[in-house]
């Protein structure tokens, strides 16, 4: 369903959370039957021995939030000028880069918390990746990460914007390739996506909450600004994270 920033923020927390404890539930189902993630992780096997495939992955994996941010970019610049006299799309914005900072961040928290082991460590001799990585393993942080872009760019609503839907459903395609791909280049347990994706639903609603407080405190022009600083910072850490 696809609601207002504004008018149906109960709606909207009340369906986040519910989708949050349902992707949070699933993922500690699959976390203590190890046995059916191991050998989800182990079917993947065959995609280290394809270069083509693997290097593919490896690029979506990475490439999906900086493509996301492009979509994003673009709408910002053609649809916050005039035609936006009311700041909705301003606001829409807003709770998207919101979204997208705090479920990173919550994520990464939640990683040190519960201190889970990557698969290439954990499943060592069963897996064929054997790539070492920075952070831990639960939530995964470009799940959390995309999807805090992703959901409320699909769930929340625009004015005046052509061929909305098929950005909406350019980005969903996006959110859904990187998220997959976690698991399939190993890098992640199936419960640490669905975890990831937990996240992103989690604090949705706190992210629409900031938007709203922002724009009614700073007015259009400088939110309008603050979504683009966000923008180029979050390009940078993207970009940055590609790189290491």
């Amino acid at each position: 369903m696809i609601v207002e920033v504004r008018e149906n923020h109960e709606l909207n927390t009340n369906a986040s959370l519910l989708f949050s404890l349902v992707f949070f539930s699933i993922a500690f189902i699959f976390w203590f039957i190890p046995g059916l993630e191991k050998s989800i992780l182990v079917y993947h096997n065959p995609i280290y021995y394809n270069k083509f495939l693997l290097s593919s992955l490896k690029f979506l994996t990475d490439a999906g939030i900086p493509f996301s941010l492009i979509v994003c970019s673009v709408l910002v610049y053609f649809n916050t000028g005039k035609q936006d006299e009311r700041g909705e799309n301003i606001k829409f914005f807003l709770v998207v880069v919101f979204s997208l900072f705090i479920a990173g961040i919550m994520g990464d928290i939640l990683k040190l918390i519960i201190g889970r082991e990557r698969p290439a460590i954990e499943l060592a001799g069963l897996i064929e990746s054997t790539a070492s990585h920075r952070t831990l393993s639960f939530p995964s942080g470009h799940t959390a990460k995309i999807m805090g872009l992703v959901i409320p760019f699909v769930t929340l609503s625009f004015i005046k914007i052509k061929y909305l839907n098929v950005y909406k459903g350019v980005v969903l395609l996006a959110g859904i390739i990187v998220a997959y791909s976690r698991v399939a280049l190993q890098a992640h347990f199936p419960s640490d996506v669905l975890g990831g994706v937990a996240v992103a639903f989690l604090f949705f609603p706190l992210s629409a909450l900031l938007a709203e407080k922002y724009s009614k405190k700073y007015g259009i022009r400088k939110s309008r600004n603050f979504v683009i600083i966000l923008l180029y910072l979050a390009f940078f850490l993207a970009f940055l994270e590609m790189s290491l």
